[in-house]
């Protein structure tokens, strides 16, 4: 069962919105953007954790008046205004919206697992070969719930409680 939009705001599943009437949706609230960034270093994975390590980030600054940045054909990290603090019993995950796809852009995150609390960011594709360019705290994903069918112990990776994406 999806958890509408209003729901999920006054429960506080997610908080930071800059405009609620705006961005609170039927099926969820749309994401907003804070940050974009791009890659300086590679990261490692393994199946234990052990030897993780996190790309590093560089933040790409949004210039002009009103702040806007032009994003090239690449991809990009960005980082949402938005916060969650997920209950045990719901599951976040983030869609693009229909209006970015619309212009050759994919927003795609994973899931955001019952039990966590922080920021909410994703993978930002420019494919459509002229880019594209975004404004300050544009809308750029909606981020919906499921309810599952019982609490479960929730989240407690190193991410849990992050005020910024890796990198930053």
């Amino acid at each position: 069962m999806i958890i509408p939009g209003k729901t999920a705001l006054a429960r506080g599943i997610i908080t930071g919105l800059r405009d609620h009437k705006l961005q609170t949706q039927p099926c969820g609230v749309d994401l907003s953007l804070r940050h974009i960034m791009r890659w300086s270093t590679s990261g490692t994975i393994d199946f234990t954790n052990r030897f993780r390590v996190t790309a590093k980030t560089d933040i790409i600054p949004f210039t002009g008046t009103p702040p806007q940045l032009h994003l090239d054909r690449a991809d990009y990290l960005v980082q949402f205004n938005e916060t969650v603090d997920v209950p045990l019993n719901p599951v976040g995950q983030v869609f693009v919206r229909s209006s970015l796809w619309r212009s050759g852009v994919n927003v795609s995150a994973g899931v955001m697992d019952s039990g966590y609390k922080g920021v909410v960011g994703a993978m930002l594709q420019v494919v459509n070969p002229h880019g594209i360019t975004l404004h300050e705290r544009a809308r750029l994903a909606q981020m919906v719930f499921h309810e599952m069918s019982e609490d479960v112990e929730g989240y407690d990776g190193v991410y849990q409680g992050a005020v910024g994406l890796a990198g930053l």
